[in-house]
């Protein structure tokens, strides 16, 4: 053999066995990707199997279900996969439909048939999937789109689109839109339920597959529903909203904060209408433990399938208390049929080394470190609210709600070991 044709043989070897060391490097990410998964799921009492798992050198055939138990029954959604394996990564296929465990949810043979019609067997969502060398991933998804007449009801859903990428570090992106959805039902009674387009997107990082750190915001047009028979008229709305919220780690401890907004929530029964309009919230929360987060997410959710608190989860139960944080309402508003409500609270737990949920004699060795205070404002009008009349009165009588000036308010404080409410002492149980 020549030198040409001996250096020629070499490189197809090495280019073959290059190829061949990518495959199984493929399919080594495509196991971790997997791995991962089941480790995420698991932190929100999803279990994740797989039913089939076929291949070759350059594809694969993987189907996986997702379950959710409760009470004894599942709904299963099967992820079925075609996977295109080459030397530069991955191409994965993705269809998405539930099986039939869906319909034991719903006795109504009606409901049944719809069920059977739109979602059983069939795709509910469909993606594709590029995974490189390293590792890297982008996914695309477009969620199933229903324009259906079924005897007298008509569906109509837009699809969902979803975009996602991340790293094998747990780097994640997602941008998502949904045009919304109609469902009107003339027969027996008239019903009208109308979701309103919506938006959301994530960037951050999920830490051990359950904690997630970074933004992510939601916002929406809102939602309405009408309905109407010879007995009532019912009307429910709720406005233009968004949701936010922030999370970030310093030294191992977690910080969070969520803030709502929504326009209005409205509800007329045609008897006590109730308009609830510029609603804030905003709540944060400091000083857990990643770690100590992560185990008690996964335990509760093992709880949630066996039904029993694990002497796991009552330490991570003890662990978090005796970690302490702070948790903060910084700030509750709205206004109720036009009237202002104004809410603030916090309450510290300190850092420990006794909390005990099952010693009671050591929750109550912490009374005199724990520190909490909430303000209240309602407006003067609200006694006069026909939804809140009766608490009112009540609450007047025994001296928690008091004048001030035209309004009202509670006046709350605990540190030391002592209470004040409106600036009284208020004795304490224990």
């Amino acid at each position: 053999m020549n030198k040409t044709l001996l250096v020629t043989s070499l490189v197809v070897v090495g280019v073959a066995l290059a190829g061949a060391s990518a495959m199984l490097v493929t399919d080594r990410q495509i196991d971790a990707a997997l791995a991962q998964l089941q480790d995420s799921a698991a932190a929100s009492s999803i279990l994740i199997a797989v039913s089939d798992d076929q291949s070759s050198f350059i594809e694969r055939h993987l189907v996986l279900t997702a379950s959710v138990e409760q009470a004894d029954q599942r709904v299963t959604l099967v992820i079925d996969n075609n996977i295109q394996k080459r030397p530069w990564g991955a191409t994965i296929e993705h269809r998405l439909h539930f099986d039939a465990s869906l319909l034991t949810w719903i006795d109504d043979a009606q409901n049944q048939a719809l069920l059977r019609t739109l979602l059983i067997d069939q795709d509910v969502m469909t993606g594709s999937t590029k995974i490189g060398l390293t590792g890297d991933y982008q996914s695309d998804w477009l969620g199933i789109g229903i324009d259906e007449q079924i005897e007298q009801a008509t569906v109509r859903v837009s699809p969902l689109r979803l975009a996602i990428t991340g790293d094998p570090s747990g780097k994640f992106s997602m941008t998502g839109s949904w045009p919304g959805a109609t469902v009107t039902v003339n027969e027996p009674e008239q019903v009208a339920m109308v979701m309103r387009p919506l938006s959301f997107q994530s960037e951050g990082r999920y830490i051990g597959g359950s904690v997630f750190v970074g933004e992510q915001s939601t916002s929406g047009d809102g939602m309405s529903f009408d309905l109407t028979s010879e007995l009532a008229q019912v009307h429910y709305q709720v406005g233009a909203y968004s949701i936010q919220s922030n999370s970030q780690v310093t030294d191992e401890r977690l910080a969070m904060d969520l803030s709502f907004q929504v326009d209005q929530v409205s509800l007329d029964d045609g008897e006590a209408p109730v308009d609830i309009k510029d609603i804030l919230l905003a709540i944060s929360m400091t000083g857990s433990s990643v770690q100590n987060l992560q185990s008690l997410s996964q335990n509760l959710n093992a709880m949630q399938i066996s039904g029993e608190a694990s002497p796991a989860l009552m330490e991570d139960i003890n662990v978090f208390l005796r970690t302490g944080f702070v948790f903060a309402l910084s700030q509750l508003q709205a206004t109720l049929d036009g009237q202002a409500i104004a809410l603030q609270a916090s309450f510290e737990m300190p850092e420990n080394a006794v909390a005990d949920v099952n010693n009671p004699f050591s929750m109550l060795s912490l009374v005199s470190s724990l520190k909490a205070d909430a303000h209240l404002e309602l407006a003067g009008g609200l006694s006069e609210s026909t939804l809140l009349a009766e608490p009112f009165n009540n609450l007047m009588m025994t001296g928690v709600l008091v004048e001030n000036g035209a309004d009202y308010q509670v006046d709350f404080k605990l540190a030391d070991g002592s209470a004040l409410l409106n600036g009284e002492p208020l004795p304490l149980p224990f």
